[in-house]
């Protein structure tokens, strides 16, 4: 229920000062469309580990206006990883998992800009993270793993002077809010049931760095190709009760993990 609240009062407050902002006469519309690449490597110490390349795409579009910046980005990618670690009964397995990857996010920040023409924005916002893992093979079951958290950072960005040229650093923070993971344990046994683990405010955090080249293709159109790492360390979730044909038999919960990715996107800006 607290969570509940606290991204509600969120999102009041990126729409109020939306609502209120005036766009002036310097109001610009920006849309960007690209292809990402991804390689990721998810651990479970000790116990499990997913590697491999995802691929797909991104869009995105930013409003400025009366030093305001607004974010809306979408991505979608997809892959096959490499699995390498154990059934329920502890047997060593190494096997495949497809996977596909879907993320939202809303910011909202502040341009600070000097006449040299570089331009400093600091800015909040809130995020979705939705992950599908399958893991095939023997023993193997799916898994839906949802974050919800709220990005905290600073995006830095200046021309190169005398080309076309621009060099962008954007930096982030990812506090956590919520998570949650369910474990389809009927793929692996019908009689199991399919238990639901929470992750709680504050179990975990995420950091993302990146950093954009782009070149003006005429006074519409740019290239961008935008190198970046994201890494997520997520605690211990929640216990919940692993049934079979009704009868309780063990509580089981999600293992601390650690998610590091890299990747780079190349986007054409309109």
């Amino acid at each position: 229920m607290g969570n509940g609240i606290l991204l509600t009062g969120i999102a009041t407050v990126l729409a109020v000062s939306l609502i209120f902002a005036d766009p002036g006469k310097g109001a610009e519309h920006d849309f960007s469309i690209g292809l990402e690449t991804r390689y990721m490597d998810y651990e479970e110490p000790g116990l499990m580990e997913e590697d491999g390349t995802m691929y797909g795409v991104a869009g995105k579009y930013t409003f400025y206006g009366n030093n305001l910046m607004s974010e809306i980005s979408l991505k979608y990618l997809e892959g096959e990883l490499d699995y390498d670690g154990e059934t329920q009964a502890g047997t060593p397995v190494k096997t495949e998992t497809e996977d596909w990857l879907v993320e939202a996010r809303y910011l909202l920040g502040r341009e600070v800009g000097f006449a040299t023409g570089m331009q400093i924005t600091p800015f909040v916002g809130i995020g979705y993270r939705y992950w599908k893992d399958d893991i095939c093979g023997p023993g193997g079951y799916e898994r839906d793993v949802t974050y919800w958290y709220s990005p905290v950072g600073l995006k830095f960005s200046t021309p190169l002077a005398g080309c076309p040229w621009s060099l962008g650093i954007y930096a982030e923070y990812d506090f956590f809010w919520s998570g949650k993971v369910k474990s389809y344990m009927s793929d692996y046994n019908a009689g199991y049931n399919d238990p639901e683990m929470d992750q709680d405010c504050g179990d975990g955090y995420g950091l993302r760095l990146s950093v954009a080249i782009k070149r003006d293709l005429g006074p519409e159109y740019a290239l961008a190709v935008e190198p970046y790492i994201i890494y997520w360390d997520i605690d211990r979730s929640d216990s919940a009760v692993l049934y079979h044909n009704g009868s309780p038999q063990a509580f089981v919960y999600e293992p601390e993990n650690e998610t590091t990715s890299y990747g780079c996107r190349i986007s054409l800006m309109f």
